[in-house]
C-alpha cells in the first residue's frame, strides 16, 4: 500500500497520470520512468496480480527472453497468473538507468529451496517492452554464506 501512495504522488508531482494504461508509449523523463517503474513493481510483485501490472505497463508486444515462455503480454500474463500467488519476494535491489529497469530479489516458494532472480525491463518512453530474467537456486551446500543474497 505505502509503494502505491508514493508511485501515484510522484506521478502527480511529475506530472503523469498514474491511473492510465502506459501504453502505446509516450515520451517520459528518467524521473517518470522511475515512478511507473515502482508502480509496475508494486502491481506485479506486491499485488501479485500479472494482469493488472501487464495490461497498464506491458506493451501488447512484449518481447520475453525467458526460454520457459512466449513473447506477446498475454502469454506472460498466462503464465504468470498461476505462479505469482505462491511467491514471496524480498527485493534485494531494485532502479533504474538509461531506460532499463532491474529487480534483484529472493524469491521463496512452499516446497522449493529459495532462489533468487534479477530482472530487466526495458522501457519505451512510458511502456515496458522487453524483459530479460536470470534465476539461481541456493545451493544448500553452498560454501559461501552470503552467497546469492
Amino acid at each position: 500500500m505505502k509503494l502505491t501512495v508514493v508511485a501515484c504522488v510522484l506521478a502527480i508531482i511529475i506530472g503523469i497520470d498514474a491511473a492510465a494504461p502506459y501504453c502505446p508509449p509516450r515520451p517520459a523523463t528518467e524521473t517518470e520512468q522511475k515512478a511507473i517503474f515502482e508502480e509496475f513493481i508494486h502491481k506485479i510483485y506486491g499485488l501479485h496480480n500479472a494482469s493488472l501490472a501487464l495490461n497498464d505497463h506491458g506493451d501488447p508486444e512484449w518481447i520475453e527472453h525467458d526460454p520457459g515462455a512466449l513473447s506477446g503480454r498475454q502469454n506472460v500474463i498466462d503464465i504468470l497468473t498461476g505462479l505469482l500467488p505462491m511467491t514471496n519476494q524480498t527485493f534485494i535491489h531494485r532502479g533504474l538507468v538509461d531506460g532499463v529497469g532491474f529487480t534483484h530479489f529472493r524469491e521463496d516458494v512452499p516446497d522449493q529451496p529459495p532462489f533468487v532472480v534479477v530482472d530487466f525491463f526495458r522501457f519505451n518512453g512510458t511502456c515496458i517492452m522487453e524483459h530479460w530474467d536470470v534465476s539461481q537456486t541456493r545451493d544448500p551446500n553452498s560454501l559461501n554464506p552470503i552467497a546469492l543474497w
